[in-house]
């Protein structure tokens, strides 16, 4: 009978840390996802850096706020172009730190589960012989 109550335990701690390494998995994909979109937007932000860099001092530039296109000094512009890349980049670090962390609880995550399953047919075995 204890070893019925035992194993009905390890089965619930098993689910309930593979419904953990789901919700991280889940976490990973999402962190995926919003990296690539910051990294298309330093990539975007990179390019307009080019283009604003090829500019002569007395060119004009626009910015488009709302439907309207507004005349924007070519400093500011370029600063406000390299703050972008600047808060950018630092999401993006923010960002590895983060999966890094993800993937080490995934693979922590792994290996508990894998020890449970291990004890969980070690006892099936044992309550078989029995």
């Amino acid at each position: 009978m204890g070893s019925a109550s035992a194993l009905k335990e390890l089965q619930r701690d098993l689910e309930t840390k593979a419904n953990d390494l789901s919700k991280i998995q889940k976490d990973i994909a999402k962190n995926h996802q919003v990296r690539k979109k910051y990294t298309i937007q330093l990539g975007e932000n990179e390019l307009v850096l080019k283009e604003l860099d090829l500019l002569q001092e007395d060119a004009n530039v626009y910015k488009l706020i709302g439907p309207v296109l507004v005349k924007q000094d070519l400093a500011e512009a370029n600063a406000n172009v390299r703050k972008r890349i600047e808060y950018i980049s630092a999401e993006l670090k923010r960002l590895d730190a983060t999966l890094q962390d993800l993937e080490e609880k995934q693979s922590s995550k792994k290996e508990t589960i894998l020890k449970l399953q291990q004890r969980f047919q070690s006892l099936q075995a044992g309550k078989a012989k029995a």
